[in-house]
């Protein structure tokens, strides 16, 4: 078997391009500040002008903003052992976990998608994401009975097994009490034949917590009062304020070709809003001529096999887009079509769909999206705001 392994954990996925329309809107004294962070395993960015904060106040809103990113890792981290996610993982079926606010609110949210989504956004999939080799283990995760290492790909008898826990989800119970915060586990549990390990359930919050990030940081910008400038977290999620360089106040925001990485396919203009994009080239590898990527079919408890290569929602809540284009990906085109008509008309939609070779784009904004790559056609037509599909 030809296994290739590629793990593009900054990857892009999405990227803001600041495109000067008038070389005189942007005023003289206007210096751009930025600074770059490091969290979660990937790289963020944010940016201002000088004429709405001093370098001085900026770099003490960077600090902030380093502090917080920090602070919500260390909350809801898979591997960071104080976490209140790895304590839930590591309690057995049955038990009750304290949260503290952070990891409270992201796990309210967390269900409120899921049932959105009909599952099809679920942060229970941790075991099949391991059976792949995409979950990030602990040194405990290295004993397990299954070895992803040892096989090409993981026997039938453990992904049935995971996908029926992961099906458990809704029944994580979470709640306020006396001031506190918690989270009741499961009591449900499977046993894999041959296996004499008993598998509780286990959540991975990464599907949504960088967009989480995005909604909070655009609230920070703008109670420092920043009007100008973006916060950009692992070129996945971000939170656009306004671009001070043209008269359009816009950024040009590049849809990735996920199969030509570092190269667009296309482009929206956007200007205050939120958005989250997900892609099946992050993290994937190919055997056999059959890619494997990270983003699991909780349906199937297995690597997505939609077509759906890439999934962009621009509008709303950050950490809805980030689940949301998870969800998309896994519902398929027909499903996403019609999930998008029923609920994300207000937004803008972007897929990028594979059938063998041949790519075509899926969207709800075919009049703002500039496509770059003739051999990727817009593949629906837009009757009264909803996608009819051709």
């Amino acid at each position: 078997m030809n296994k290739k392994f590629t793990a593009c954990a900054a990857a892009i996925v999405c990227a803001v391009a600041c495109i000067p329309f008038s070389a005189c809107a942007e005023k003289q004294e206007d210096k751009t500040l930025g600074r770059q962070l490091y969290a979660m395993g990937t790289y963020a960015r944010l940016t201002a002008t000088s004429s709405e904060i001093s370098e001085k106040d900026f770099e003490t809103l960077a600090d902030s903003v380093s502090d917080f990113l920090y602070e919500t890792e260390n909350s809801v981290s898979t591997v960071v052992e104080t976490s209140c996610i790895y304590k839930f993982n590591a309690a057995a079926a049955g038990q009750t976990v304290e949260l503290d606010k952070t990891a409270y609110e992201l796990l309210t949210l967390s269900k409120t998608l899921y049932e959105k989504t009909e599952g099809n956004y679920n942060p229970a999939v941790w075991y099949c994401e391991d059976l792949y080799g995409f979950a990030q283990r602990t040194q405990a995760d290295k004993g397990m009975p299954y070895d992803r290492a040892d096989k090409d790909l993981p026997e039938e008898k453990y992904v049935t097994a995971f996908c029926q826990l992961a099906s458990h989800f809704n029944e994580v119970r979470i709640y306020e009490k006396d001031g506190g915060y918690y989270a009741d586990k499961p009591a449900f549990t499977v046993k894999v034949e041959g296996d004499d390990r008993e598998y509780s359930l286990k959540l991975d919050l990464g599907g949504i917590t960088k967009g989480w990030c995005a909604d909070r940081v655009d609230a920070m910008y703008g109670a420092a009062g920043i009007t100008n400038g973006y916060f950009n977290f692992g070129e996945s999620s971000m939170a656009l304020k306004r671009y001070a360089g043209n008269l359009t106040k816009s950024y040009q925001l590049e849809l990735t070709d996920p199969r030509n990485i570092g190269v667009s396919y296309g482009y929206l203009f956007a200007k205050d809003v939120k958005l989250s994009t997900s892609g099946d080239h992050l993290k994937y590898y190919v055997l056999d001529d059959v890619r494997y990527c990270h983003i699991i079919d909780p349906k199937t408890g297995s690597p997505i096999r939609t077509g759906i290569s890439s999934a962009t929602v621009v509008g709303g809540s950050a950490a809805e887009a980030d689940a949301l284009t998870t969800a998309l990906s896994a519902m398929g085109v027909q499903k996403a079509a019609e999930f998008i008509n029923a609920e994300l008309s207000d937004r803008k939609v972007v897929m990028l769909v594979f059938e063998g070779e041949e790519g075509k784009i899926i969207t709800n904004c075919p009049d703002e999206l500039t496509i770059r790559n003739s051999a990727y056609p817009i593949a629906n037509t837009v009757v009264d705001g909803k996608i009819v599909l051709n």
